[in-house]
């Protein structure tokens, strides 16, 4: 029973969400239409998303076997704390944590208190537009309460390298950083897509930008010390596609934080704030579906089911083109108004800028090549 409350409240976040983008044709089209605040949705997704994510949770604890994702990814004997790691330490239970942290910001960012009303409306009718996609491909792609019968009488065990203190937190912490810069973008595009022509955009965007760097960093930085000692692989680093994942957005989100001090200062380099945020959003969905779509091979990838790729994919593609599109068609108002000394900290900051966008797109480039090899030259 407690499954089924699990998804009820995964359809009402579903519909909540929708409400997101709705709401505001509705009351466009018929005046006498009852609006829902973007604030009270953002609340309301957040809430449901927790109960939905605490049912899971419960279903871990109590050994619930007619749980397909339980049965296959937690047994009696496992100890509790596994038991609650458990939850995200698999697909389904993972992209459900990434919902949860998306409505969590949205939810942080309803409470925020700003002048620039417009700006946080839109920019939480943003945000729960996507909480609404990726609440769609947890439902009909990736739902983690599909009942399995007859139950198992005992469940398998969850992977031993998530077996780890480390991987209690470092999975939560890499989402909060990951999912963290979705608030991030989602304010960059309402700027640029409601054409807001002020650079005060620049005071409600930057603790999201410190906070999301943060909790990337941390996250980095714990699983770089847990592939050291668990995986022997010698070094802090790797050439994995899943570490490499983490990594692109953290490069381009340090040269957005470097870049946000300045423009929040000087009115500088209003462009590259809004570019940077919208990339490094694009790069953490990239690394999800390089992570989670089977085309690279990685020792924690979840490459169960190549559908679940295709869904991210066209999001990857929805959320780039459109951020793209816009800066493009908008971003023109928040051209330099006065040139910039290259011997300068804004110069720096600009050839820094260039610098990290070209090291990520090495990375890139070189974590997809054995894609593009087998592709292009059969190898």
């Amino acid at each position: 029973m407690i499954a089924e409350f699990g998804i009820f409240f995964l359809i009402l976040t579903l519909l909540f969400s929708s409400l997101g983008f709705l709401s505001p044709l509705l009351s466009w089209a018929n005046k006498k239409f009852v609006y829902i605040s973007q604030e009270q949705i953002s609340v309301l997704n957040f809430f449901f998303t927790l109960l939905s994510f605490l049912c899971l949770t419960y279903s871990f604890i109590s050994s619930d076997f007619s749980l397909l994702v339980v049965s296959s990814n937690s047994n009696t004997e496992l100890p509790f704390i596994y038991k609650i790691t458990g939850v995200w330490g698999n697909h389904e239970g993972s992209i459900l944590l990434w919902l949860l942290v998306m409505t969590f910001f949205g939810f942080l960012f309803s409470l925020q208190r700003t002048k620039e009303k417009n700006i946080k409306k839109n920019s939480l009718c943003i945000q729960n537009t996507l909480i609404f996609l990726i609440c769609l491909f947890v439902i009909f792609t990736s739902n983690p309460f599909d009942r399995i019968f007859p139950p198992e009488i005992e469940g398998s065990d969850l992977n031993p390298l998530l077996q780890d203190p480390g991987l209690i937190i470092h999975p939560p912490l890499l989402y909060l950083g990951y999912v963290g810069f979705s608030i991030v973008y989602s304010i960059s595009l309402a700027v640029l897509i409601f054409n807001f022509k002020s650079e005060t955009f620049v005071k409600v965007l930057k603790p999201w930008v410190f906070a999301s760097w943060t909790f990337l960093t941390l996250g980095i930085g714990l699983g770089s010390w847990w592939a050291y000692y668990e995986l022997g692989w010698g070094g802090f680093w790797f050439w994995d596609p899943v570490e490499n994942a983490s990594l692109l957005p953290w490069l381009t989100a340090s040269a957005l934080l470097h870049t946000i001090i300045i423009s929040g200062k000087k009115k500088l380099l209003l462009k590259w704030t809004l570019l940077l945020s919208v990339i490094t959003f694009t790069l953490s969905l990239l690394g999800t579906f390089l992570v989670r779509s089977g085309v690279l091979i990685s020792v924690h990838a979840f490459a169960n089911d190549p559908s679940r790729g295709v869904f991210i994919l066209l999001l990857l593609l929805a959320v780039c083109s459109v951020g793209l599109f816009f800066y493009v068609k908008r971003g023109t108002y928040f051209k330099q108004r006065k040139s910039i000394n290259v011997i300068s900290k804004e110069g720096a900051i600009s050839l820094n800028n260039v610098f990290m966008l070209t090291l990520s797109f090495t990375i890139l480039l070189g974590t997809i090549y054995p894609l593009i090899s087998s592709v292009f030259f059969n190898t």
